[in-house]
């Protein structure tokens, strides 16, 4: 993995411990288990983070700051017929050989076999995870407050969190596998006569004043959408849906696309190569787009994030996968596999995005749905996305009506082969698992049909 020095990672320390020494000593506990435990293939993996988090109270116009460290190690041990897997806060170093043996006792018949490879690697390792910045924080807060809430709105919450983590993968021959994470990103509850909006917007290291823009351009969209009579929605007309109402949608084909989903559903697994999509859909993961969330050089398996396509022109290329998913499935890796708490790595994206296309031709009349109400989950069974929206009846380009916020119910894949049409507006969300989709064009899905879209 890859980072810069300990002058630009913040202090060398994270949760009482220094971080170089403690990579030594997972290298040192490892040799030791190793030789005791021939052949079998060990690893450590060394998670540190701090993260701060600035509350704004909209009954008193102050914040709460609140900040933190943690550290956490997880050992996964393996031979041809066993695996075991243990995870523990790490107080000190002399926690590392037992986090192994505990591994060791837990093992299990299962898929197991040697770790996989690591390619060469050439940069230092960073030092520690980058210093929290709460001065940042509260310039961005001020900022957002005075500049960001459209007028008429209620701001209920407003949280602006920074994350700021290192992670070591370690083994008994060859360096460390290091990499640094900063993310920033502010979360806004609005309350609005139809139901309240959640909203975010990541802050990159060179964020300037004009980070809010969008964010306060949607929320006022969506505030305008919700207050004022409203009509029932015209079950008939198709659905253009703005990126803030689709980046569920497409966080839901991002979910389908991982590769433990893809080997739990043989039929999807075996759609690589075929087009599954109209053409005007191309879903592609790259860490390295400029308004992009996340920028991650190596996953957590060591192994490097390239731009990854998966879906191109329609036809299905790849699955994001862990190396576990990708040996289950006769894949290339294509570094996926994060870790998340107390369990081994499984395929994740990493900044990923429907690309967008040239204006669509819209229909002389449509719903434009451009507010996204807050519900308690947006995926309530798998491969089926919830979204309850608002917005616009529009007729020959003119909006000429509001429509009452409608849930709509869409099994993702069958709503993405009706895909019509992508816009060229993307946008990334926070509150989508860091999605980017443009708008997205589709017939009509309200629809009351037998084994059609549902819609309340």
């Amino acid at each position: 993995m890859q980072g810069g020095s300990e002058e630009d990672s913040g202090v060398a320390s994270c949760a009482g411990l220094e971080l170089r020494a403690l990579l030594t000593s997972a290298t040192e506990a490892l040799a030791s288990f190793s030789r005791r435990h021939a052949p079998s293939h060990a690893e450590l993996f060394l998670a540190a983070e701090r993260k701060l988090s600035l509350e704004y109270d909209a009954g008193t116009g102050r914040s709460t700051l609140n900040q933190g460290e943690s550290l956490d190690a997880t050992a996964r041990v393996a031979w041809d017929a066993r695996q075991g897997l243990w995870t523990a806060p790490v107080g000190d170093a002399s926690a590392l050989p037992l986090l192994l043996e505990r591994a060791e006792q837990v093992a299990a018949p299962g898929r197991a076999g040697p770790l996989p490879g690591l390619p060469a690697m050439s940069p230092a390792a960073p030092a520690s995870p980058p210093a929290l910045q709460p001065d940042r924080a509260a310039r961005w807060m001020k900022r957002f407050i005075q500049t960001a809430v459209p007028p008429g709105s209620v701001v209920q919450a407003a949280v602006l969190s920074q994350s700021a983590a290192w992670r070591a993968l370690v083994r008994e021959h060859g360096a460390p596998r290091v990499r640094t994470e900063w993310r920033e990103a502010l979360f806004v509850r609005c309350e609005t006569p139809r139901g309240a909006l959640v909203d975010a917007v990541a802050l990159p290291p060179d964020a300037n004043e004009d980070a809010f823009a969008p964010l306060r351009q949607r929320l006022a969209d969506a505030v305008d959408a919700l207050t004022g009579p409203a009509h029932r929605v015209d079950r008939s007309l198709p659905l253009v849906l703005r990126p803030a109402v689709a980046a569920p949608l497409a966080a839901g084909l991002l979910w389908l696309l991982r590769g433990d989903v893809a080997a739990a559903t043989p039929a999807l697994a075996r759609a690589v190569g075929r087009k599954l999509f109209p053409s005007a859909l191309s879903v592609v993961d790259d860490p390295h787009h400029p308004a992009g969330t996340r920028r991650v050089p190596l996953d957590d398996e060591g192994l490097p994030t390239e731009a990854l396509t998966l879906v191109d022109a329609g036809v299905l290329r790849a699955f994001l996968h862990a190396a576990d998913t990708a040996t289950r499935l006769g894949a290339p890796p294509n570094g996926r596999g994060f870790r998340p708490a107390l369990a081994p790595p499984a395929p994740e994206a990493v900044n990923p995005w429907v690309v967008p296309g040239a204006a669509p031709a819209l229909p002389a009349h449509y719903t434009e749905l451009v507010a996204r109400v807050e519900t308690f989950t947006t995926m309530p069974r798998p491969g089926t996305v919830t979204v309850v929206a608002g917005g616009w009846e529009v007729r020959d380009g003119h909006r000429v009506r509001r429509v009452a916020p409608v849930e709509l119910e869409l099994p993702v894949l069958e709503t993405f082969r009706a895909l019509r049409g992508v816009g060229n507006d993307l946008t990334f969300f926070p509150t989508a698992e860091g999605c980017g989709t443009p708008t997205l064009v589709f017939p009509p899905l309200l629809a009351d049909a037998p084994g059609g879209h549902a819609a309340r």
